[in-house]
């Protein structure tokens, strides 16, 4: 990927700056391959589930007929993980301790998921106009 990958890293701490309670952040390719990622847990398996979870919420979005996925979140007993779509080519992957209120991280996502796309298309544009 083309793109430069301190400003996808950027972006996605500065979300977790204005986020109490993300514990870590990784953005993937939703065939389940990194393309960055701050956390401490093992990216590629991150990426792998987050890509198998995607589709899974995707299909039950589908199923049940409310229009296109935004986001899937799964409570855990010790915090959460969501996946935000990003674009139709990346999932961002956002794991919480149990303090991480859901709501907020919703409405600030938007603006980081916005400008990941916007990275990730200039970046794909660039590579097949070369």
């Amino acid at each position: 990927m083309v793109v430069a990958e301190d400003e996808l890293l950027n972006e996605m701490q500065a979300l977790r700056g204005r986020v109490a309670g993300i514990t870590g952040s990784a953005l993937a390719s939703r065939d389940g391959l990194i393309i960055k990622a701050d956390t401490d847990i093992n990216p590629d398996n991150l990426a792998a589930l987050a890509a198998a979870s995607l589709g899974l919420a995707q299909r039950m979005a589908q199923e049940v007929g409310q229009g296109l996925l935004q986001d899937a979140v799964t409570r855990n007993n010790g915090g959460f993980v969501a996946l935000y779509s990003v674009g139709d080519t990346a999932v961002l992957i956002i794991t919480g301790d149990q303090e991480l209120k859901v709501g907020r991280l919703h409405s600030e996502s938007r603006e980081t998921v916005g400008k990941l796309e916007a990275l990730i298309s200039n970046a794909a544009f660039g590579a097949t106009a070369r």
